[in-house]
């Protein structure tokens, strides 16, 4: 009965209006297939602001838009000019002009009356530019935008049927601005997804070459030692050489401990168990340990050490163990790319506040573009089968952890060609004294 009533009724209408409805109902149904398929916020939104001018006849319009989580507006604009466009950028989705906007039950007429002094001279300039009507695009009690409207080309009051179109066509739309940002979340969270994959497949990459490159490290001192300790079996063999070989399988064997060492330290990174006993203890007494346990291999590449050490140098707390293994790294590393017959210079002193201890060589020295990348577990500047100069890739990663767990730092500096310098940085004691040496500053000789 009701759907007769409602027949009854159409019937009774002019044929022009009712045919006027009918074609609106089929734009309506055309324009609804078009929002739902977009899946591009800006696309959507341009869409939107094209529509609403059409269909009601207006030459000038503004689309507000919700930015995610945070308190401004995304404005989009057609027929204003830039100094126009102004007038708009104050509105807030705080405000109290989007909070009547949330329950607006439609098409309202811009009006200043109640509002803070701020929020009143944005609506006075939306008015002054001919900007007259708004409209809410919500999704239940979600404000999704606003939709502001400029006078209608032909001074026509707006319809209730064109009322209900633009309200039925910006609801839609509230749901597509939801699927659309959802859409956006899901791509932005693809394309992590997708680099974190390519960063996993690096890992494992630098991990099987930290695995094959272990192996090679490992089986060389294995090797020495047991190729000395068999020579030392002969019986003709003489005490000079026997001493001789014995040092050398003293030197390799102290080389498997300090390689065996940094893998155990890894473990215990990547499990986050590594823990420092700091004390007070002589950074220069440890740097001569060190210094006198590599003299072997020092002397065998024709190298010269210097050791330029402050001799009133500040106390300061660190863990000696750990700290030893970072300077035998830098050491390490300095002779290892050193020239022949080149020079490893090692001098500390204070700098920033903090005891500082410099390794400076001339050799190689590191590529600009992987200078961000040494202290990464793994990483090597060549980390190739055929590359010229061993180690495991994992030496400088442990000097930045045990550097960072002590409260200290670890930096470089470097060119091509030109050598290396490598500074640790360690907190001095609450009681040490301001007057300490400064570390004098050493660059890769040009």
């Amino acid at each position: 009965m009701a759907d007769m009533e409602t027949i009854d009724f159409l019937g009774e209408e002019n044929p022009t209006v009712l045919r006027k409805h009918i074609l609106g109902l089929e734009t309506l149904l055309d324009l609804t297939r078009s929002i739902m398929v977009i899946q591009d916020r800006r696309t959507l939104d341009g869409f939107l602001l094209l529509t609403a001018m059409g269909l009601l006849s207006v030459s000038r319009a503004i689309l507000l838009t919700r930015d995610g989580n945070e308190d401004r507006f995304h404005l989009h604009v057609r027929g204003l000019r830039e100094k126009e466009i102004r007038s708009a950028l104050g509105l807030r989705p705080s405000g109290v002009f989007a909070r009547r906007m949330r329950v607006a039950s439609g098409l309202v007429e811009i009006r200043p009356d109640g509002l803070p002094k701020r929020e009143t001279g944005d609506i006075e300039l939306l008015r002054t530019n001919r900007i007259r009507y708004a409209v809410p695009i919500r999704v239940k009690d979600r404000l999704n935008g606003i939709l502001l409207l400029g006078e209608r080309v032909h001074g026509e009051k707006l319809t209730p049927f064109e009322n209900r179109m633009l309200r039925s066509i910006l609801d839609i739309a509230g749901v597509v601005m939801d699927n659309t940002e959802l859409y956006d979340d899901l791509r932005r969270a693809n394309r992590a997804m997708e680099a974190q994959n390519e960063r996993l497949k690096e890992l494992d990459r630098l991990k099987t070459e930290f695995l094959s490159n272990v192996g090679h490290e490992l089986r060389t001192p294995i090797t020495s030692v047991i190729g000395f300790a068999e020579c030392l079996r002969y019986p003709e063999i003489d005490e000079e050489t026997r001493k001789e070989f014995a040092g050398h399988i003293l030197e390799q064997g102290q080389r498997l401990s300090n390689l065996i060492d940094q893998v155990l330290d890894l473990s215990e990174i990547t499990e986050q168990t590594l823990r420092v006993e700091l004390r007070e203890a002589d950074l220069n007494e440890l740097v001569r340990e060190v210094a006198e346990s590599l003299r072997r291999e020092i002397e065998s590449k024709g190298l010269s050490i210097e050791l330029a050490l402050a001799p009133d140098l500040p106390p300061s707390r660190f863990d000696p163990k750990r700290t030893k293994r970072v300077v035998r790294n830098l050491l390490d590393n300095a002779i290892k790319f050193s020239h022949a017959k080149g020079r490893v210079r090692i001098s500390s002193g204070t700098e920033d506040g903090a005891v500082a201890l410099r390794v400076s060589d001339e050799g190689v020295g590191i590529p600009v573009e992987s200078l961000d990348s040494i202290f990464e577990s793994f990483r090597q500047v060549d980390g190739s089968g055929t590359r010229v100069h061993g180690g495991a890739g994992v030496g400088l990663a442990l000097v930045k952890e045990i550097m960072e767990s002590q409260n200290g730092s670890v930096s470089v500096e470097s060119a091509p060609g030109k050598g290396s310098t490598f500074t640790i940085r360690i907190p001095r004691s609450e009681d040490a004294e301001d007057d300490a040496p400064a570390i004098p500053k050493v660059r890769p000789s040009s």
